[in-house]
C-alpha cells in the first residue's frame, strides 16, 4: 500500500509514543526512519527489525561514561539509536562550540543506520560529521560536510575487529579540520561500496512522485501501536469522569 508523508509522519509518532516514547523522541525517531526510507536506506526494513526489540523493553537513553574537552564516550544500554542519537548529536555539538573538533563513542547501540538523518539535519548548523561502525562483515562510514543536504556513504573492508554495536562520530567546523585531527582514527580498509549523492536524491524524488510503499504488515504493526495511545486516552478519560 502507498501512503503519503504526512500520513507516514503522523502513524510514525503516535507508534513511537505507544513504545514509551517522550515528546521530541518520537518527533525525531518518526524523522529518521522516514528520512532512510525515502533516500534508499529501506528504512522500513531497518524499523521492522527494531520493533522486535523495542516493543519488548523499556525506552532507554544513553548514559554518559566520559567527557573531556574533545572526547566523550556513552553507554546506549542495549538501546536503540532511535532513542539515543538525538542525544549524541547533541553533546557533539556542544563540544564542537568549545573547541575546533571533537569524537563520540557511542556503545551497545542498535539501529545505528538511522544516525544518518541527525547528522544530516545537525550539518545544517553549519558542523561537519564523519561517522563509523563495523555492520556484519565490513565497516560503513559516512561524512557529511558542514551545510551539505546529502552524506557521502561507502563501505569498506575492514582492517581491524571493531566492536558490533558501536558507533564512533567525529563533528568538527569542517570536514578538513576532522581530517587533520583524527587522521589515525580514520583510516579505512579497501573501498567495497558507494551510495552516491545523486542516487539518493533520485530515490527522494521517486518517493515524492509515487507515494511511499509500506509493507501492510508494517502498517498494522504501527496501527496496533497507535492504539495504544487510543486505549490510555479512554482509560484516562474515564478515570477523571468523577473528579
Amino acid at each position: 500500500m502507498k501512503v503519503s508523508k504526512n500520513e507516514l509522519m503522523a502513524s510514525l509518532k503516535k507508534a513511537f509514543e505507544g513504545l514509551g516514547f517522550q515528546p521530541g523522541d518520537y518527533y525525531d525517531a518518526a524523522d529518521m526512519v522516514v528520512w532512510l526510507e525515502t533516500h534508499g536506506f529501506d528504512g522500513f526494513d531497518r524499523l521492522q527489525k527494531a520493533l522486535a526489540y523495542l516493543n519488548t523493553t523499556a525506552p532507554n537513553h544513553a548514559v554518559l561514561v566520559q567527557e573531556d574537552e574533545q572526547n566523550a564516550v556513552l553507554d546506549g544500554e542495549d538501546s536503540s539509536i532511535l532513542l539515543c542519537g538525538s542525544e549524541a548529536v547533541d553533546l557533539l555539538i556542544a563540544q564542537v562550540m568549545q573547541g575546533s573538533a571533537a569524537r563520540l563513542q557511542l556503545n551497545n547501540c542498535y539501529n545505528r543506520t538511522f544516525i544518518l538523518q541527525r547528522l544530516v539535519k545537525a550539518a545544517q548548523r553549519n558542523i561537519a560529521f564523519v561517522a563509523f561502525w563495523r555492520q556484519e562483515d565490513y565497516c560503513v562510514k559516512v561524512s557529511v560536510a558542514a551545510g551539505a543536504k546529502l552524506p557521502e556513504y561507502s563501505t569498506f573492508a575492514m582492517t581491524e575487529l571493531l566492536e558490533p554495536q558501536t558507533l564512533t562520530i567525529f563533528a568538527g567546523k569542517e570536514l578538513k579540520i576532522i581530517g587533520e585531527q583524527f587522521s589515525a582514527q580514520l583510516v579505512m580498509g579497501p573501498l567495497l561500496t558507494t551510495f552516491t549523492e545523486a542516487e539518493m536524491a533520485a530515490c527522494y524524488l521517486e518517493s515524492l512522485e509515487r507515494g511511499i510503499e509500506i509493507d501492510e504488515e508494517l502498517w498494522q504493526m504501527l496501527d496496533d501501536l497507535v492504539a495504544r495511545i487510543l486505549v490510555e486516552s479512554t482509560e484516562s478519560s474515564r478515570a477523571g469522569a468523577g473528579d
